[in-house]
């Protein structure tokens, strides 16, 4: 086990490995390699993943399952699975609004706990309600504009849960093609056809639609997109995919999760920047971004579809439903959200963003996206560097997280830096600081590796 002080530099970023070679491997090898794998006995055919991931562990390159020892904020301490202390500037969490220690939150928490209990009674189909959740879907429809709501356990079964439950084996799924996993894997389990279009490419979505129905009018196609791919920080135009699915009788999907409550006016992310907040067939999203806990639901306009979904989609009818706690604090967040404060917190988290973004790009660093949102992506490239320069940030004092294969391609590693309304200036000027150091540094290491 290695341990480190904060705020130091390991001496070097190769550090003791069995031989050049592994650590070579554990530097540059494509996690996707392992992916597949063959073999009689599942206990020992996975053994190779787990000596690489050890070297990756032993030569500092692994930057995943860390703990928090402290609360979520915009300074913490998180800690890795070989004793590795990071303390300071907090830019891994997922509080965007910074209401995970509001008052008002954790009053309603406390509210929850002592009138409903820790958990409930079982799945949203069997006795999984409660005043409060119902009070939050309620809440939720206004906010969006929408008359029915549901609720799901997290954000991910939400996606999941409602585009397998509604699509089936003849209709037609079309999807951006960096839709979040959650969204593919319930394409993929629904039986659909499943076609991707080019990223933010709504004339390849018309010409998909125009291909689907050249040869089917007779069933359904789901286009789906979201409000802001988090990896790379761009938006559709959301007006533009809404108006060719109504013209070709097709319904649209726009995952929220991590614009609803941090952008807009009023909270309504980019549905309502973009003037169709209400329109839109089905949102899904997720609590855990900027509503402080985790959950997530489906709003849409159709009676039937919502009550489709409760009764088809898994998540409804085979997994307990959310907690009193997390439906509470939820409720609190979003009167938060709507409320004058909530529009002052936008102001803030964006003030972050944008301030995280020049200093970035002062340094000649590339800052990835076109739209000013709490999510900040670095570009790092080559996915050798980014490890690198990972396992010295840990060191240096700062929380960031690396994101590599196989949730970006494995020229484009980066680090997905995460702004919340508390953020000092300081804290902005200190990430910038540790995160060029480190990079520059990681780059002259892996040039010299080779």
């Amino acid at each position: 086990m290695t341990t480190t002080v904060p705020g130091t530099l390991a001496p070097t970023t190769t550090v003791a490995g069995p031989d050049d070679g592994r650590r070579a491997d554990a530097r540059e090898k494509d996690i996707m390699r392992f992916r597949t794998v063959s073999g009689p006995d599942l206990t020992t055919r996975n053994d190779a993943y787990l000596a690489w991931q050890r070297d990756r562990e032993e030569a500092d390159l692994w930057p995943y399952f860390r703990r928090y020892d402290t609360a979520l904020g915009p300074r913490a301490t998180a800690v890795s699975d070989t004793g590795v202390i990071t303390d300071g500037p907090n830019f891994g969490g997922q509080d965007y609004l910074s209401l995970t220690g509001h008052p008002a939150v954790l009053d309603a928490a406390h509210r929850a706990l002592r009138d409903f209990g820790p958990i409930t009674a079982g799945s949203p189909a069997l006795g999984g309600a409660n005043p409060i959740s119902k009070a939050l879907e309620a809440g939720l429809g206004e906010a969006l504009r929408t008359d029915h709501v549901a609720l799901f356990p997290t954000g991910w079964a939400s996606g999941f849960g409602t585009i397998r439950a509604l699509m089936h084996r003849r209709d037609h799924i079309l999807l951006d093609r960096l839709s979040h996993d959650s969204l593919r894997q319930g394409a993929a389990a629904s039986g659909a056809t499943v076609e991707f279009y080019r990223h933010l490419d709504n004339d390849d979505v018309r010409r998909h639609l125009a291909g689907i129905r050249a040869t089917d009018t007779r069933n359904a196609v789901l286009v789906v997109t979201e409000g802001v791919f988090s990896m790379d920080s761009d938006t559709p135009r959301l007006a533009e995919p809404l108006a060719v699915c109504r013209e070709f009788g097709a319904q649209l999907m726009v995952d929220v999760a991590h614009d609803f409550g941090a952008m807009g006016e009023h909270g309504g992310g980019q549905l309502e920047v973009h003037g169709i907040l209400g329109q839109v067939d089905f949102v899904v999203g997720a609590f855990s971004k900027t509503f402080a806990t985790t959950g997530g639901f489906l709003a849409t306009p159709s009676a039937s579809a919502r009550e489709y979904v409760r009764m088809f989609g898994g998540p409804q009818t085979f997994s307990s439903a959310i907690t009193p706690v997390q439906t509470a604090v939820a409720l609190a967040a979003l009167g938060i959200v709507t409320s004058p404060e909530g529009a002052r917190r936008r102001a803030s988290v964006a003030a972050v963003a944008t301030r995280l973004r020049d200093g970035l790009t002062a340094r000649g660093l590339e800052v990835m996206g076109d739209v000013v949102c709490p999510v900040v992506p670095v570009l790092i490239g080559d996915t050798p560097t980014g490890r690198v320069a990972s396992g010295l940030i840990a060191r240096a004092g700062l929380i960031a997280h690396l994101v590599e294969q196989p949730a970006v391609a494995s020229d484009a590693a980066r680090f997905r830096m995460q702004a919340m309304a508390d953020h000092s200036d300081r804290d902005v000027d200190t990430a910038v600081e540790i995160l060029d150091t480190c990079i520059r540094r990681a780059r002259r290491t892996t040039v010299g590796a080779h």
